[in-house]
């Protein structure tokens, strides 16, 4: 189960008004960014998730709100994860020089 968080507790993090957490994720959401995750309940209620809180600072940053309090990190979540790239190198017995051939 995915843990999401209230709008107070998103407000208290950023260290921001909730007006201006509701500000952000009605823009967020007619903007269609979003995760089917976050989703509004009740009357003026939302559920949000930890994926969209950064996109929340993210926004809020660019309207000129001061977030750099928050614990929040800062990285891209537009941005796709890095590839990580393994080679898997085997190496063939040698000519009996390297280690002890007496465990063969």
């Amino acid at each position: 189960m995915t843990v999401r968080f209230n709008m107070d507790d998103v407000a208290e993090m950023l260290k921001v008004p909730i007006d201006q957490v509701r500000m952000a994720l009605e823009e967020l959401r007619e903007q269609g960014k979003l995760t089917a995750e976050t989703f509004p309940f009740a009357e003026k209620a939302w559920r949000i998730a930890p994926i969209d809180i950064k996109r929340i600072q993210k926004l809020l940053g660019e309207k000129g709100v001061d977030t750099s309090g928050a614990p929040v990190e800062a990285d891209k979540p537009d941005e796709t994860p890095k590839r990580r790239i393994v080679k898997k190198v085997v190496k063939k017995p040698g000519n009996g020089d390297e280690g002890d051939s007496s465990c063969l």
